[in-house]
């Protein structure tokens, strides 16, 4: 049975740090495999592609483009498969 899990902004981009959402590489409904990139952040130095933590398919988009977040915070919901 598939489990909701949390897709949250890693840490790697420095405590604390506001990062924009410049593009989801996945829309709603769509499946991704752990690894490949679900979306581009913008720093105030860089732009990073964060990857998908496990494989699944996303069921919710909380920090939509153009939107900023913290490190830390949760961006997305997803159904782990």
């Amino acid at each position: 049975m598939a489990k909701l899990k949390e897709i949250v902004l890693p840490e790697a981009l420095g405590e604390g740090a506001e990062s924009s959402v410049v593009l989801w590489y996945k829309d709603i409904g769509e499946s991704f495999e752990e690894g490949e990139t679900l979306v581009e952040v913008q720093t105030e130095k860089v732009a990073f592609e964060v990857p998908a933590p496990f494989s699944g398919t996303l069921i919710e988009i909380k920090v939509k483009r153009g939107e900023t977040a913290k490190t830390g915070a949760v961006i997305a919901m997803a159904e782990k498969l």
